[in-house]
């Protein structure tokens, strides 16, 4: 029996999910949740609670920069005051023969619109300027944090694939050994096989029943780890509709491809960001201690109460204020700006090397795995036809069936080997996409 035919490309998503169904427990009555790769990294980045965690940094930080902001718009404030109150003349100087100690009580009344407006400031310009560097870096973390979540996904997903591709390999391998079992016992009635033989291929049995049942396991905690990296409940009922394959494509040119993660990374982007925050974070430390200047006015009644002796007064003109001495606060913050400047610069270089590695790695990767690939597949049909021969020689009598158990043994690994390279091929094309930065996760 080949594994072509046995694993269809036309019928094996059906077999998943009644592989996976079945051996799951009933949970829910939802519809069936059919799956694409690239709709499985969709639904993770809508669903995952990670992304969604980094998208509220990114409101925080643009609520952190308007607020930065709102200190160069206007300030318009009210306030109003009734006040009943006596006043002690000598505690304010007037002890005179003839003056009255104690004045009142008496009534003032205050009603104040007040208009405040920020004129120059430069360092409260460039902390303005960090906070929109800051909105940016937030929003380009969170673009990175969706390339991995969406590529988290598409592991889980080719993982689920790879042990659903097992346990019909498995399932394959048990039926060719309850076949070659029937055949070693009729060999055995026909005289032209021994006890042994049939020992040999109950043993042979077992083991692939044993087999089967830990592959049905491990598909069923891939299915479970998938569901996981979907961010979707463990109820929901889901089929896988790609196969594992490998399609032929040319491979990736280095040079092209550090290119291409050097201008599409979003941590690289961010840390750029991060950078040209705390340069304008620094140049707002070392200009701390220039002037600034306001204008500032207000009008409203002044009186007794609001309708007895209540007279529209106003005043209005220009603050300037100069920072003389602060104790060395200024220098300090100028050190921990330009301290924290340095560290964004070496993390940059030192995300720069890691994006190489991660680029090379990644090819080195796929170059491997489309070779384990095309080997795989030679070995596979080798085994096929090598199990042939052996069961034709049994049949004959010409051998005994360990020549069979041999080849048996050699197509089981063979499937197995193919299977795992197929997974480790669109592993190895996941981990490319994400080294470069093009991991596509738009919904389809």
């Amino acid at each position: 029996m080949k594994l072509n035919q046995s694993i269809s490309a036309m019928v094996w998503p059906v077999a998943i999910f009644a592989i996976m169904s079945g051996s799951l427990q009933a949970e829910t009555t939802d519809a069936l949740l059919q799956l694409s790769l690239r709709q499985a990294k969709a639904l993770a980045v809508q669903e995952q609670v990670q992304l969604k965690g980094a998208q509220e940094q990114t409101i925080e930080m643009r609520a952190h920069s308007d607020e930065t902001v709102a200190g160069y718009r206007p300030s318009l404030e009210f306030k109003a005051s009734q006040v009943r109150q006596t006043e002690n003349l000598k505690a304010m100087g007037f002890d005179f023969v003839g003056f009255p100690t104690m004045v009142g009580p008496f009534n003032t009344f205050d009603a104040r619109v007040r208009l405040t407006q920020r004129v120059f400031d430069l360092s409260l310009l460039r902390n303005i300027d960090a906070a929109g560097h800051a909105v940016n870096a937030a929003q380009l973390h969170t673009q990175a944090i969706a390339q991995q979540v969406a590529g988290a996904a598409a592991f889980a997903y080719v993982e689920a694939q790879r042990s659903a591709q097992a346990v019909l390999a498995a399932n394959a391998n048990l039926e060719l050994s309850a076949s070659l079992l029937r055949l070693a016992q009729d060999q055995h009635k026909a005289g032209l096989g021994t006890g042994v033989d049939v020992v040999r291929a109950e043993n042979v049995h077992s083991r692939n029943t044993l087999a089967q049942r830990q592959a049905i396991s491990a598909a069923r905690e891939a299915d479970t780890r998938l569901r996981r990296a979907l961010g979707i409940a463990m109820g929901t009922p889901l089929a896988l509709t790609d196969p594992l394959q490998a399609k032929e494509a040319p491979m990736p040119h280095l040079p092209l491809a550090l290119e291409a993660a050097l201008q599409h990374r979003p941590e690289l982007e961010a840390l750029q960001q991060v950078i040209a925050q705390r340069s304008s974070e620094r140049g707002a430390a070392a200009v701390a201690n220039l002037p600034t200047v306001s204008l500032a006015g207000d009008v409203g009644p002044s009186g007794v109460t609001p309708a007895h002796n209540d007279y529209r007064t106003y005043s209005f003109g220009m603050q300037l204020s100069i920072p003389l001495l602060e104790g060395g606060a200024i220098n300090a913050r100028q050190d921990v700006a330009a301290s924290r400047l340095r560290q964004a610069e070496l993390e940059l270089q030192d995300t720069n090397q890691q994006v190489e590695e991660d680029v090379r790695l990644a090819l080195i990767s796929l170059e491997t795995s489309v070779d384990q690939v095309k080997t795989a597949a030679t070995s596979l049909t080798l085994a096929e036809r090598l199990l042939d021969q052996a069961r034709d020689r049994f049949k004959t009598g010409v051998g005994d069936n360990l020549e069979v158990v041999d080849a048996q043994a050699m197509l089981a690994m063979a499937r197995s080997t193919r299977i795992d390279a197929l997974a480790s091929y669109q592993m190895a094309l996941i981990n490319y996409q994400l080294s470069i930065g093009e991991m596509d996760y738009a919904a389809p």
